[in-house]
């Protein structure tokens, strides 16, 4: 209704101005009425006709099919035949909310516009399902998917997604039957229809990942969780806390997990909202545990500490009570929707704002009384407050995504709940910072009053003092093994296969690990070079050298070597979707990066640039091919990217180098200011070979570096060709 009558009011608007010098008609308003009136007739005729026209499925990842091309049947179960299906008077909606629990059928056509005619069709909420799918192919039944009974992964599907078979640029319709966990009436009906479709070979990714991701997030949780254990095992203390908090955590990212991926969902209960509300209560009771013992609250506080107390025992019995409802609910009665509709999630159950709410405030406590004790001094509590604040940044988020997926929607969930972990976690690991620093007070304590310290002190002293150690220790081994599996991927230089005469390089990652890295690969008669300088360096960049190498792999095996700049384009485009950089723009990543592909069959160098450059030196002559100024990856920047394409002719004693700015940028000399380009430059058009140019570069870096700290990676990068 709201977009007819904005219809009305820019018709009527678009009509005052294209008329406003008729005064026949405007001032005889019937007239005009009659006018509108014909227009929004047509606009009705036109969007019901659209309405009715097969989906087209013209892109390879998932798009959500509108509403607008279903039709709903209800009164019919999986059992039913296909010629009966196709008998029936279908409908544009559903008529019986009913029928969300006891079942029904919808069908919409689609046409296949890829170049692979086989299609993915997802669906995340329903979680029973049967197909028939018509084509030219004929008709083709997909057997009846329930989760906890069927396997994991067929040649058919994975779990409820499934693959059809579609010939391209044919119609095909679709009969799929829904019948939706009774649980999860918090869903709205919308969500309950709402599928998604596109290759085969995307949907399967973006399950892989989605295992992965959940995956990426349980694994930190529960080895955190463990590891404080085991220092709890060893020095008591409040580390117990954490450790709890963090298993729980673990076992609320499970019940997902298990139910989504691996089909073994033995209470559909406990991956729903309701098992939510006993995740939470174990949760929140263990983090006030945490916050009373951390806070010291029985020494300085003993009037707050009896309110903390009293959550406890709320959460206690919360807990128990959710408990009984999470396994006796829901019951036959509560599973009629038009007694208690799906925006109820059932009578007495526990909603969540009840347990949320005191939560918050328990929190707000801390926050006020962990930020007077860090003013006091104590450094460890200014973690603490920290700690606290990371959770509320979601509510700025939260409305932030509301705003931009227009409401409380799949989209927003979808975006939230990954965000809400992230900060879950980065809660528990400036706990981390806290318990460290307080440490570091005690120990600083001890050494003050030392006198005072008898041998029995002196020895638990020492026992930390080997933890701290043995951590460290553990640390640098965990890099160490890191800088094997990185130097592992970097590619071993054999000239000869490669078509080189010469080739020399530096590469040092300023850490034990860096961003910086090169590939290499031949095909046919191209050789294909690419360094890169990735964002970051240490742990963070080393993860994006060993994707990006990954990606460049997958490229190889789609693309021509004599493209650099089609190359760069994929790698771009790979990033994107690896990362998820237009899904998030917290997460930012990206790379400079230059690729050259060459052949010895035609001496022709084609060289493209991503803010990196190629130098090109013939007798004492350096000649610079400047990159595109735009990076890869990165949230920010323009869609989509143009990069050019230098061709070279390479003449014979002719050499080629790249370098990264972490040369150029390293600070030094006398002044103190950076080394420069031309330095390089100097030093490469002053040498008769490759290897040479090399070596002079080098010791003079670090003559010029002195007792400067490295700034970055360093990478350079020469070669001559045959």
């Amino acid at each position: 209704m709201r977009i007819w009558l904005n219809s009305l009011l820019i018709y009527n608007l678009i009509f005052k101005i294209i008329f406003k010098n008729n005064k026949f008609i405007m001032n005889f308003k019937k007239i005009r009425f009659y006018l509108i009136f014909i227009v929004l007739f047509f606009q009705y005729f036109i969007s019901t006709a659209f309405s009715n026209q097969p989906f087209i499925i013209n892109s390879d990842n998932l798009k959500i099919i509108p509403y607008k091309h279903f039709e709903f049947l209800e009164g019919f179960d999986e059992s039913v035949s296909f010629s009966t299906l196709e008998n029936q008077k279908w409908s544009k909606k559903i008529k019986n909310v009913q029928s969300m629990v006891d079942g029904y059928w919808l069908r919409f056509s689609t046409v296949n516009n890829l170049t692979t005619n086989t299609i993915g069709l997802s669906h995340n909420y329903n979680k029973e399902k049967k197909l028939f799918v018509k084509n030219s192919l004929g008709i083709k039944e997909y057997d009846f998917w329930k989760s906890g009974l069927n396997k994991l992964i067929t040649d058919e599907r994975i779990g409820a997604q499934h693959r059809i078979v579609m010939p391209k640029g044919e119609l095909t319709v679709i009969y799929d039957f829904f019948r939706n966990n009774p649980v999860d009436r918090f869903n709205s009906k919308e969500n309950y229809h709402r599928m998604m479709i596109g290759s085969w070979e995307e949907l399967r990714f973006r399950e892989i990942a989605r295992f992965v991701g959940r995956i990426a997030f349980l694994a930190p949780a529960l080895l955190f969780g463990l590891y404080y254990f085991f220092v709890f095992l060893i020095s008591r203390g409040n580390y117990i806390w954490i450790s709890l908090a963090l298993i729980m955590t673990s076992l609320m990212t499970l019940g997902p997990l298990s139910s989504s991926f691996s089909g073994l969902n033995l209470n559909p209960s406990f991956s729903s909202l309701s098992g939510l509300n006993f995740y939470l209560t174990i949760l929140f009771l263990i983090l006030i545990q945490f916050f009373k013992k951390t806070l010291k609250l029985n020494e300085f506080y003993p009037k707050l500490n009896k309110i903390f107390f009293m959550s406890i025992l709320f959460y206690i019995f919360m807990s128990l009570i959710n408990l009984y409802l999470l396994i006796n609910w829901p019951n036959e009665e509560q599973l009629n929707l038009i007694k208690y509709p799906p925006d109820n999630l059932g009578p007495g159950l526990i909603k969540m704002h009840i347990m949320i709410i005191p939560f918050i405030i328990i929190l707000l406590c801390s926050i006020v009384v962990s930020f007077f004790s860090w003013r006091k001094g104590d450094s460890s509590s200014g973690y603490l407050c920290l700690s606290f604040l990371l959770p509320f940044l979601i509510l700025p988020i939260s409305f932030i995504t509301f705003l931009m997926t227009g409401g409380f929607n799949a989209f927003f969930w979808g975006i939230i709940m990954p965000l809400s972990g992230i900060l879950f976690l980065g809660m528990f690991v400036t706990f981390g910072f806290s318990v460290a620093q307080n440490m570091k007070d005690l120990e600083h304590e001890f050494l003050e009053n030392q006198v005072r310290l008898n041998e029995e002190l002196e020895s638990k002293v020492k026992q930390r003092t080997l933890e701290l150690t043995e951590a460290n220790q553990l640390i640098t081994e965990s890099i160490n093994s890191a800088s094997l599996i990185q130097n592992a991927i970097l590619p071993k230089i054999e000239r000869e296969n490669f078509g080189f005469n010469e080739f020399e390089y530096l590469w040092e990652p300023r850490d034990i690990v860096g961003g910086d890295f090169y590939w290499m690969d031949k095909k046919d008669e191209w050789t294909c070079f690419v360094m890169a300088d990735c964002t970051g360096h240490g742990i963070p960049g080393a993860f994006m050298t060993l994707i990006s190498s990954t990606l460049l792999d997958r490229i190889k095996s789609l693309e021509d070597l004599s493209q650099p700049e089609r190359i760069l384009n994929q790698l771009d485009e790979l990033l994107e979707e690896t990362l998820k950089l237009k899904e998030n723009d917290a997460t930012n990543f990206g790379m400079d990066a230059g690729v050259c592909c060459f052949s010895r069959k035609n001496n022709k160098l084609l060289y493209s640039g991503a803010k990196m450059n190629l130098y090109h030196k013939f007798d004492n002559d350096v000649q610079e091919y400047k990159g595109d100024k735009i990076s890869l990856g990165y949230a920010q920047k323009p869609h989509p990217i143009v990069l050019h394409c230098h061709h070279i002719d390479f003449p014979i004693n002719s050499s080629f180098f790249m370098f990264s700015d972490g040369i150029t940028d390293q600070v030094g000399g006398p002044k103190n200011i950076m080394y420069g380009k031309k330095r390089i430059l100097k030093i490469i058009s002053e040498t008769s070979d490759v290897k040479n140019s090399i070596q002079k570069i080098t010791k003079d870096l670090e003559s010029y570096q002195r007792s400067h700290k490295r700034r970055d990676d360093l990478s350079l990068f020469g070669f001559s060709i045959a």
